[in-house]
């Protein structure tokens, strides 16, 4: 888009790696980053996440974590960001797979073994049927957090 670039990302099942009894996989909705320039060496981030961590997180746990966990992440790009041009100089300063695909040294996954991997249909194979508590789903006895507090800050 112009001098702008947006990353996005979503999870597709794969025949070759089918769900696991001993895992709890977590669905990426749409994940991505929005680059915007605003000069020859400086940028702007947006970053969304739409994450469905499966399991038996609470949503509040999940709400609340996601509060502390993206900023975090964002400062530790930020960070890598500005020693990236120096350290690109001294480790394979031409091998750019991610603009010469032919690079790549990541094996090929035909786009025609893939298949959308929707929040609603990844197999729930560790969820127990137990149901939080009203107390659980407040975040103890404070009444902080509930499945309806999805705002982010």
């Amino acid at each position: 888009m112009g001098t702008d670039y947006i990353i996005m990302n979503y999870s597709v099942k794969h025949p070759k790696y089918p769900p696991r009894k001993d895992l709890v996989r977590a669905v990426s909705i749409q994940t991505g980053y929005l680059i915007q320039s605003t000069g020859p060496k400086s940028c702007v981030i947006t970053y969304l996440a739409q994450v469905d961590p499966k399991g038996s997180l609470p949503k509040w746990v999940v709400n609340k974590s996601s509060q502390f966990l993206a900023p975090k992440a964002m400062k530790k790009m930020y960070k890598a960001c500005v020693k990236y041009p120096e350290w690109k100089q001294k480790h394979q300063p031409h091998f750019k797979p991610w603009l010469h695909p032919e690079q790549s040294l990541l094996p090929s996954l035909a786009l025609s073994e893939l298949s959308v991997q929707h929040a609603d249909s990844l197999e729930n194979i560790d969820e127990s049927a137990v149901a939080e508590s009203r107390e659980e789903r407040m975040g103890g006895a404070g009444g902080e957090g509930s499945d309806d507090d999805t705002s982010f800050t």
